[in-house]
């Protein structure tokens, strides 16, 4: 199977080419990064596809984030609704199944599409994108909650914040479950591999923690106080979405990172020198 992954210089797309190139089975995997050409402009992705002539592409490549997206909405709508209609419309002409990895965020408290926040509404638009230009064999990868080296959310904030001394906020009362990046990838390596369609949730299906418990632990891990741990009454229209893994394990996937070894990892990761 040749690929074509786009992003593949961020969190997501970079672990994923890793796990095609060497998990399980060696797939011939062509790494698509911002360097490479804005995706968003005419014909980028046209030429990508046309040279290295994939069997599916995976596109990753997104504006990540709430806070980054509200500050930056032309951006935010430009990488993720434009770049995401180039690259369908392109995949769709050559004839090559696309997967586009999305976000749970797009759901409600109800499995509903509610998205809560830019960020979120923009993913959706990029999920009714790709099924408008690329039906065809197209996957929806909603991932919900990943994290490790690399990656900009909650845990490797509250990490930085315990092994730096700075207090670690957390919104009380606010519950998520948590999925190693690592897991994360494997997960769209089995979907892609079992040539199902339609959309899949990529969510770790152990229970929920508490953030203020997460905090603590980042902060044991860290070997800081726990009273760093500043509990804050958390954002109105902050949701949690309900997410349904039974397609991944259908396939035979499990997460095989918990949450306690994860953050160690990532901890890890953090305090590891710079390369030079």
């Amino acid at each position: 199977m040749r690929v074509l992954v786009t992003g593949a210089s961020g969190f997501v797309g970079r672990a994923l080419v890793e796990e095609l190139r060497h998990g399980g089975r060696a797939y011939d995997v062509h790494p698509l990064e911002r360097r490479d050409g804005d995706l968003a402009d005419e014909g980028v992705a046209e030429q990508a596809i046309a040279e290295t002539e994939p069997d599916v592409v995976v596109h990753s490549a997104a504006r990540i984030g709430i806070v980054r997206c509200e500050d930056e909405p032309l951006l935010a709508l430009r990488s993720n609704v434009l770049a995401t209609l180039l690259v369908a419309r392109a995949a769709a002409r050559q004839g090559v199944r696309l997967a586009y990895v999305s976000t749970a965020d797009v759901y409600g408290a109800d499995e509903e599409a509610a998205p809560a926040s830019l960020y979120a509404l923009t993913k959706l638009w990029g999920e009714q994108v790709v099924v408008q230009y690329a039906p065809q064999g197209l996957v929806i990868l909603r991932l919900a909650n990943p994290y490790g080296p690399g990656s900009r959310g909650a845990l490797p904030t509250m990490l930085r914040q315990a092994a730096t001394g700075e207090p670690v906020p957390a919104f009380r009362g606010e519950r998520r479950s948590w999925l190693w990046i690592g897991d994360v990838a494997r997960a769209i390596r089995l979907v892609l591999e079992s040539g199902e369609e339609g959309i899949f949730d990529v969510a770790s299906d152990q229970p929920a923690v508490a953030l203020t418990e997460v905090a603590r632990l980042a902060c044991e891990l860290a070997g800081a106080s726990p009273d760093l741990v500043e509990e804050h009454d958390p954002p109105p229209g902050r949701v949690v979405p309900r997410v349904d893994v039974d397609r991944l394990r259908a396939l035979g996937w499990r997460p095989e990172i918990g949450l306690e070894e994860g953050l160690r990892l990532t901890l890890e990761s953090l305090q590891a020198p710079a390369a030079i």
